[in-house]
Parts: C-alpha cells; structure tokens; sequence
C-alpha cells in the first residue's frame, strides 16, 4: 500500500501479527503474514465476506489446507462495510474543476461485482476499454451526500482517502468558476485545493 496508508496496515499487523516491509524505490509498504495461528484467524474473519471470485478461488485454496469450509457471501445490503473496504483497496476520490463535480470510484474486471452497488448506493458502471475493466462511479451531489452521512459514518475509510472524503461537502461549498474574481473565494479555493492534493482533512 501507499505509505501514507500505514495506519491501515499496522492496524491489520496489530490483530494479526505478520511483518510490515519498505518497498525498495517504491513509496510503498508490503504487509506479509505467513504465520499459521494469524492465517487461520484472518480467514475465519473474512469467510462469507469474500465477493470477487477470483479471490474467492484463492480463499478456497487456504480453506482447504487448513480444513475449513468456504462460505460464500451473502446478498449485499446498505448497512455493510464491504464498499467501504473496496474503497479502500481499489477506489478513488477526484475532482473534475472544469465540470465542478467530485467523483467515487472504484475499477474491476467484474462487472456483476459492481452492479449491485448501483441499487444500493447510486452511481453507473462504465467501461473502461483501454484496460478492458468496468468502473463504478458516484458523482451526482445528493448521492456522495447520502453515502456520506448514512454509510461512511458508520463504516469509515481506514486509508488516507478518507481525507478527500471528509473534504467534498466543502468542495460545494468553496469551488469557484472561471470568472469568479472575488480574491477571497479564490484564496479558500487554492487553500481547499491544496489541502486536498495533500490529502489533509
């Protein structure tokens, strides 16, 4: 992970155990654990939560060497925390300054992995052909302002993402359109932009 998502990797570390390494010319940390008490305590803890199904067929590898039985997820509601984890792991929070709007997202070569989001929690699932993938994004204000209040309260980013997160009902509040010469909008604006470029809530 990104090195300024350390915390997330050393909370992993301190319930499980396992080791934290410095990617060599890399920005980055590489979380291991290898050590069969923690690996059985991670894979009872994430049994039936497990929804891709290429990592769902390398769970049942764990599952049968160490004897215990796969379970498959159940349907995805509002009120769990496996988007705030996707997130986490393979999403993104960005700003378009020319359309004025913020956006969620997250990519996968699923799409039936995605698809469910959208009657839960808004957004589309568009293509993206250069990688042959789909991506899952919110972008309309009343939806972040939904996910927001009612499901990253309850179920927050562990990552520095959560930063932008907490900053985009400011970004409503201080985005400023081309012509806007009031000089203290503008100030807030390259204030906001840096704090957000920085991932600094």
């Amino acid at each position: 992970m990104d090195i300024r998502d350390k915390s997330a990797l050393y909370e992993i570390k301190q319930k499980l155990g396992g080791s934290i390494y410095t990617i060599a010319n890399a920005n980055a940390l590489k979380y291991q654990l290898s050590h069969k008490k923690g690996l059985i305590v991670l894979i009872n803890g994430v049994n039936g939560m497990i929804r891709n199904p290429i990592r769902m067929l390398q769970m049942n590898k764990l599952c049968l060497k160490y004897g215990i039985n796969l379970l498959f997820p159940k349907p995805l509601t509002f009120n769990n925390g496996w988007l705030s984890g996707f997130i986490d792991s393979d999403g993104s929070i960005y700003m378009n300054e020319q359309s004025g709007q913020v956006f969620l997202s997250a990519s996968q070569k699923n799409k039936y992995l995605l698809e469910p989001l959208i009657h839960l929690y808004g957004g589309r699932v568009d293509i993206l052909r250069k990688v042959e993938a789909f991506k899952y994004i919110v972008y309309r204000k009343n939806e972040l302002f939904n996910l927001i209040d009612n499901y990253f309260n309850k179920y927050p980013l562990k990552t520095k993402k959560s930063s932008r997160l907490k900053l985009i009902k400011q970004f409503y509040l201080v985005r400023v359109s081309k012509n806007n010469k009031d000089i203290e909008k503008l100030n807030e604006w390259v204030i906001f932009k840096d704090k957000w470029e920085k991932y600094i809530d």
